[in-house]
């Protein structure tokens, strides 16, 4: 990691940044987006829809069928999508649906429909 850090910054020109357009929640179309999850993260993002929050213990419960390293990987992709908020309470992980896409897919009855 650092010497990636490091060749990127003797590979770019003094002066020259450039930055990524970042989405704020209100812009993304969270079914085009959740049209993207595979099974796995679908399951797990619907379980998540029912819940609303869930500790990384309750997650394992649940998913006892996939396998630990799996399960995290893919919660972390839907970290990343941001459908899904990451936290700690109580010395435990735990995966709350982000406000944002809860608030559209219960305005919204459309995206649960469509995955049915």
């Amino acid at each position: 990691l650092i010497v990636g850090f490091a060749l990127a910054k003797m590979l770019s020109k003094p002066g020259q940044t450039k930055t990524l357009p970042v989405e704020s929640s209100s812009e993304i179309q969270w079914w085009k987006q959740r049209e993207m999850l595979t099974g796995t993260q679908l399951q797990i993002l619907q379980y998540l829809e029912t819940k609303k929050s869930a500790s990384i213990t309750q997650l394992q419960e649940k998913f006892s069928f996939i396998p630990d390293r799996e399960l995290y990987y893919r919660l972390e992709q839907i970290v990343l999508m941001r459908f899904v908020l990451r936290g700690r309470l109580d010395d435990q992980v735990i995966y709350e649906l982000n406000p944002d896409y809860s608030s559209t897919v219960e305005d919204d009855k459309t995206v649960m429909l469509s995955s049915n």
